[in-house]
């Protein structure tokens, strides 16, 4: 019975991991900011922590080789050609990767608040017109390739200001991924990747 608890247990465990989520928060309110989340962890990346700077040591200058002979040349092309076969199979793997993440990948909109203002009346109207086709057409662009998650607490607006002459933006989007949905896409990709190797063993 004890055992039973403890696979149970364990089985539960493994449950809550998968649902966890891996979040990338990205806020804007005058400065750009960038955040990783995952559970209790946060880690910032937009500004990152200044790196200290270290001294770069001289390198000695190599000494020009002779050109090629005709057979070292043909060497050369034929490894060109399998460098170039290889890169293109490495693409497809990479394309078809990318295509799952971004199927698994959502992204909320918090707030997104945009208000338009110029020192000319026509210009700011131009420019409303603009900006409001312009976010809608990112939406959908983003609803077509991946998920989006527009809620009721979501604040989406473009407003036009013919007093002010500065415009402003205001916004907050998460992108999340389940860890299962992480794991699904890398099994995606290193059965590709197999996939791949194994024609180009042939």
């Amino acid at each position: 019975m004890i055992a039973l608890y403890i696979i149970l247990g364990i089985a539960l465990l493994i449950g809550l991991i998968l649902v966890l989520r891996a979040r990338v928060i990205i806020t804007y309110n005058e400065e750009l900011r960038v955040d990783f989340k995952f559970s209790f962890i946060k880690i910032p990346l937009i500004p990152a922590k200044p790196k200290k700077i270290k001294k770069k040591k001289r390198r000695k200058k190599k000494k020009k080789a002779a050109p090629p002979s005709q057979s070292q040349s043909s060497e050369t092309q034929k490894k060109d050609d399998s460098v170039v076969s290889k890169l293109w199979a490495i693409r497809e793997v990479l394309l078809h990767t990318i295509a799952k993440f971004l199927g698994k990948l959502h992204f909320k909109f918090v707030r997104l608040n945009i208000v338009v203002a110029t020192d000319n009346a026509a210009s700011t109207a131009l420019l409303y017109g603009a900006a409001t086709q312009g976010v809608a057409y990112l939406i959908e662009i983003l609803d077509n390739i991946s998920n989006v998650d527009i809620t009721k607490r979501s604040e989406i607006s473009v407003k036009s200001d013919f007093i002010s002459q500065k415009s402003s933006f205001e916004g907050k989007i998460v992108l999340y991924i389940s860890v299962f949905h992480i794991i699904y896409v890398g099994i995606h990709f290193l059965k590709k990747f197999i996939k791949s190797k194994m024609k180009m063993g042939e």
